[in-house]
């Protein structure tokens, strides 16, 4: 796990000047090396800035950026690739030799015999990569399948920057800042900026599961974001083939084969512990593979009914695990959410859990942890999962009537429910009835009208109906036909690619931690994502059935039975006592820049003063949040 920062341009000496505190805004992803080259690319020069954390090949084999020995291409790789070892005994077998034994050098040489065409497709991992092919000038980008990594990129004149973080970009001051209202709404609607939106019209996020081709004539009329821009993974299709006798044993051995490689390491390894399925499969897959392995579990002191440690701690023993427990304080919490705040790369709803749980297994030693993340959006652990069948159903029978007619009953069934509650509950009535649109309108943080009302209008800003970026809601794909396949793509593209994982990078590696998602293996992407709705959650069967099938060795009754539970933090209520000024001073940041409209801010905060337990809160903090992250930042 790395930091990677670039830079092409006609000016020589800008490259040089500007790439050094691009990657300085990194350094946290990076602290053990760094080191840039410069080359030149047609009429322009490349700089190719590596931030390196030390995790398989500790040797200066590895350092980055990596140049090939004998046609002197060059690489920035942040990532890991599971399968490097199968591809490296290929590369050996036609006669390569290498020096050391990590997975960079492997990639560096499969690109430069293969080729980027036949090579990407074959990778099985979390990656972010730039790589030069010299005797070409073809400059490649690439990001992962699912989009574990991430790469931002920005067009400056005569030619183009990327980097890991926003910041990167930022740093470089070549950048308008200029906000991106369409990146705001989609923020405020979901809780995470929808890609391939940032918060700055300059900045884009690049699409996972693509690689781009770049030549210097790419650059003849400037930067194109599409040019080149490839295609190499998509979600497969459901297989009506594939029966619950085949998943079970099948899904069983992919994930053991995955966990056994996402243990690969040279450094301190640990995972992630709760009392859930996912982390307990994990955990247990991982003892098998390893010995001494060790686990985490982070408890809030001041919730212990909210707190996962006593189950946690049972799996561990069970297992084998040398576990620790970590307990944060309320003074430890608050102190880290002020931490967060500063940290933040892209404002979020969430990220907060991440960022304190990466910070206390860092403290312990820990470099790589692995997570069970994944398992929700692959085999059906969501409330979604259930609710947009049901919905889909109630839509149908209702369809002949009129959308306010369905409103008005929306709001009267909800009677005595908080504001935030009929809100959504209306969005619901008044919905297509559609998989897409019921499933967007559940996940909705913010309601039409509450957008509105702070000055965002769909259509004015040239965004969906459902405050998405045409281009993302194209990418939607549904099979009317399955439902529960069509909603595990919709959880794994919107909620997980755009805030869970995105929020799992930033936040782990604020800290120098490598998270891991052995649930996102590529192999159990492409066969989980596959299986149909009614072999991976049967109607009417538990949540994540398939899961409990295929591992109920690990899975002992007293886990079975718990519903989903997590660590959760008091921020509703601190932000009413010691965080209350400090989310004051970021709507009043809001404010002072007219970004928003002031009365409805007001509104908003009345609002959650009159009902601080209910959703409504969320909505407040992440208002908060943009507002503190635009004054950070200096654009406020």
């Amino acid at each position: 796990m790395c930091g990677i920062a670039g830079i092409l341009a006609p000016d020589e000496q800008l490259v040089r000047r500007v790439l050094p505190p691009m990657m300085d805004a990194q350094s946290h992803r990076g602290p053990d090396e760094r080191d840039s080259t410069f080359l030149r690319f047609g009429n322009l020069t490349l700089g190719f800035g590596h931030l390196r954390l030390k995790i398989i090949d500790l040797s200066s084999c590895a350092h980055q950026p990596m140049i090939h020995p004998q046609t002197g291409d060059q690489i920035i790789f942040n990532g890991e690739i599971y399968n490097f070892q199968l591809l490296r005994r290929e590369l050996e077998a036609l006669g390569i030799r290498f020096k050391g034994h990590g997975d960079t050098e492997t990639l560096l040489h499969a690109l430069t015999l293969w080729g980027p065409e036949a090579t990407i497709p074959r990778l099985q991992g979390m990656f972010a990569f730039a790589y030069y092919e010299v005797a070409r000038q073809r400059l490649v980008l690439a990001r992962d399948s699912i989009g574990i990594k991430p790469i931002y990129i920005a067009r400056i004149p005569g030619g183009f920057i990327f980097a890991s973080e926003i910041r990167g970009l930022l740093a470089s001051g070549l950048l308008d800042t200029t906000l991106d209202l369409r990146g705001v709404a989609s923020l405020l609607a979901y809780g995470a900026v929808q890609h391939p939106l940032t918060l700055f019209k300059s900045i884009q996020s690049f699409p996972a599961g693509h690689y781009q081709i770049l030549t210097p004539e790419s650059f003849a009329n400037g930067y194109d974001a599409e040019a080149g821009l490839r295609r190499f993974w998509s979600f497969p299709a459901p297989d009506p083939g594939i029966t619950e006798q085949e998943a079970v044993p099948r899904v069983r051995q992919i994930i053991d084969d995955a966990v056994r490689d996402h243990l690969i390491s040279d450094v301190p390894t640990g995972v992630f512990l709760s009392s859930g399925l996912d982390s307990t499969i994990v955990a247990g897959v991982a003892a098998r593979h390893t010995p001494h392995l060790r686990s985490f579990t982070v408890g809030f002191a001041d919730q212990p009914d909210l707190s996962e440690c006593q189950l946690a701690r049972e799996t561990a023993d069970t297992f084998g695990l040398r576990h620790t427990e970590v307990q944060v304080t309320a003074d430890e919490a608050l102190a880290a959410t002020q931490s967060w705040l500063r940290a933040l790369d892209l404002p979020s709803m969430d990220g907060l859990n991440v960022y304190v749980i990466s910070g206390a297994v860092r403290r312990q030693g820990i470099t790589v942890a692995l997570s069970g993340q994944g398992g929700d959006e692959l085999f059906g652990g969501y409330p979604t999962f259930v609710e947009v069948p049901r919905l889909r159903s109630m839509a149908a029978k209702a369809a002949w009537m009129p959308a306010a007619f369905r409103k008005s009953l929306a709001r009267v069934a909800t009677v005595g429910k908080s504001e935030a509650v009929r809100q959504k509950a209306v969005g619901l009535a008044g919905s297509n009835g559609g998989i897409l649109s019921l499933y967007l309108h559940r996940r909705r943080a913010m309601s039409d009208p509450q957008l509105q009302s702070l000055g965002l209008d769909a259509h004015a800003l040239a965004l969906t109906e459902d405050y998405l970026p045409p281009e993302a809601a194209a990418e939607a794909a549904v099979n009317p036909r399955d439902v529960v396949w069509s909603v595990s793509r919709l959880e794994s593209q919107f909620y997980m690619g755009n805030m869970l994982l995105r929020d799992g990078d930033a936040n782990g590696m604020a800290h120098s931690l490598e998270i891991r998602v052995p649930l996102l293996d590529q192999r159990l992407l492409d066969y989980a994502l596959a299986i149909p709705g009614s072999v991976r959650l049967p109607a009417g069967a538990r949540p994540k059935y398939l899961l409990r099938q295929a591992f109920p060795e690990l899975l002992r009754p007293a886990l079975q039975r718990q519903g989903k539970r997590g660590f959760e933090l008091p921020v509703r209520r601190w932000m009413l006592g010691p965080l209350r000024e400090l989310c004051q001073s970021g709507l009043q940041t809001l404010r002072s820049i007219d970004l928003l409209n002031s009365a409805s801010l007001d509104s908003f905060w009345s609002a959650f003063e009159r009902e601080p337990e209910s959703p409504i809160w969320s909505r407040v903090f992440t208002l908060c949040v943009l507002g503190l992250y635009l004054r950070q930042t200096k654009v406020a």
